[in-house]
């Protein structure tokens, strides 16, 4: 798919465990840009905070109905701002190639109507609910003593307090948007257990609030070589 055709593979453009949802990649990936038409706009490559700053200074006053997406992921913050922004006007959104990671937890589930293009990807794999609850922000502990020289508790106090003022944005967001925060990490848990990413058909999406998704017909069937394999398909069931 163009715009990731730099990178060995879209998911390898993700950082380490509190950056998994970075896009972190040099190439590609990190070519950030934004364009008007009309009144659509177009939001291209990791969302953060420059770009969401040139963002809204690009388009300012001009009426906007429709955000058009393709990103891999960002900052979680960013997201969240960009998520908010689509959620107090009411907007549309659209995906043509994929919306990933950061995009996919707090972008797209804030838009009134959704739209995932024919061959296009809407794929979670996990939010700072997930990282606190299972304890696998602890895994980053000795990386940052390393990275930082710091002792053990220094560096545990940090990452902790990071992990907690990061959910709590997120519970405020999802409760603001009216959409259960579990989107983001159902697939990671059994029986599922997908090793990355996963996706959802629009009727499980509409589980946990995020309704009014049009997708192509056969959508779980979506060709994901480009994504070497590393997202799958889940249904879930009534005890899910």
């Amino acid at each position: 798919m163009p715009g990731v055709a730099n990178c060995s593979s879209k998911l390898q453009c993700l950082g380490g465990l509190l950056l998994y949802l970075l896009c972190s990649c040099n190439t590609a990936c990190s070519l950030a840009y934004s364009q008007t038409t009309g009144h659509r706009v177009y939001y291209t490559g990791a969302i953060s905070t420059q770009h969401n700053e040139r963002f809204f200074s690009s388009i300012q006053k001009q009426p906007v109905e429709r955000l058009i997406i393709t990103s891999s992921g960002g900052e979680v913050a960013a997201a969240i701002e960009l998520g908010l922004w689509l959620h107090e006007r009411q907007l549309d959104i659209e995906v043509p190639e994929y919306c990933l990671s950061s995009c996919a937890n707090y972008v797209f589930p804030a838009a009134r109507n959704k739209l995932i293009r024919d061959n296009a990807i809407v794929a979670w794999h996990g939010n700072y609910h997930h990282l606190k609850s299972t304890g696998l922000w602890r895994d980053e502990i000795t990386q940052r003593m390393q990275q930082h020289n710091e002792d053990a508790n220094t560096a545990t106090h940090y990452l902790q307090a990071q992990v907690e003022r990061l959910v709590n944005l997120e519970h405020e967001f999802f409760t603001r948007i009216g959409v259960d925060q579990y989107l983001c990490w159902i697939g990671k848990m059994p029986p599922h257990n997908a090793p990355d990413y996963y996706f959802l058909s629009t009727r499980d999406m509409a589980r946990f609030g995020v309704n009014s998704v049009r997708a192509p017909p056969g959508y779980e069937h979506t060709d994901l070589s480009d994504f070497d394999s590393h997202i799958v398909f889940i249904e879930l069931h009534g005890d899910d």
